[in-house]
């Protein structure tokens, strides 16, 4: 089976000695995993939810092999596209990098602004609406105790301010919600030197590389962005 740090799979309990134990799982898409490896992976844990935070089209692509009496729920946090966060085809960061390696210049100005989308999941009201209905369902889920997984592609920005919201609506402090954030780095950091690796075989173009490092990799700076915006 898939690598925990491939899936960016962990348990959010124990956090701040208020997140139940296995209840709450966070992780990148599933999709990564045959129909008996997904089956392993609930049985393992117990999962008896889904929440997808992906967009209809990225799940249409890429589809959770789910086991048969497992819940799938979609609530999208983002209602379009968005290059470098959404993976559709066309949309996805490596498939851009392959059609435009030589033009390296239009590559730069598809790099998204990170802080606007950060910002856009927690105030814009079609995003805002589906955020606080996947943290209701988690919390009623856990009130049940039905054990729920949720997830986008990395499990890095939408699963990321997922997490944070769900956090604070157990009274988490904004310190272990950034810690928890940044530990997506600990397993994207190989997944993300093989891509960058990949874009400077690509492009020969080391400030290009050192963009799709950053993007790639969980930034502080906008988690806590998306803590100020989110009320």
């Amino acid at each position: 089976m898939a690598k925990r740090s491939e899936l960016n799979l962990r348990d959010l309990g124990g956090i701040d000695d208020v997140i139940p134990q296995g209840l709450f799982l966070r992780s990148g898409k599933l999709s990564i995993l045959t129909p008996t490896e997904c089956a392993e992976l609930c049985k393992r844990y117990n999962i008896q939810c889904i929440i997808d935070l992906r967009t209809p089209v990225e799940a249409a692509e890429f589809p959770d092999p789910l086991p048969e009496g497992v819940e799938y729920l979609q609530i999208p946090l983002l209602k379009d596209a968005a290059v470098g966060i959404t993976h559709e085809t066309g949309s996805d960061p490596m498939t851009i990098i392959r059609n435009l390696r030589k033009h390296p210049e239009k590559l730069k100005e598809m790099i998204p602004d990170f802080t606007a989308l950060y910002t856009d999941i927690v105030t814009d009201g079609y995003s805002r609406s589906h955020l606080n209905q996947v943290v209701e369902t988690l919390r009623a889920n856990a009130d049940k105790g039905i054990t729920t997984l949720f997830h986008c592609t990395a499990g890095k920005d939408r699963t990321g301010i997922a997490s944070m919201a769900l956090l604070k609506s157990y009274g988490v402090g904004d310190k272990e919600i950034i810690r928890d954030y940044m530990r997506t780095n600990r397993n994207a950091f190989w997944t993300t030197i093989k891509k960058c690796i990949g874009i400077a075989l690509l492009t020969r173009n080391w400030s290009l590389v050192k963009t799709a490092y950053k993007a790639f990799m969980a930034d502080r700076k906008l988690i806590v962005t998306a803590i100020e915006n989110y009320g």
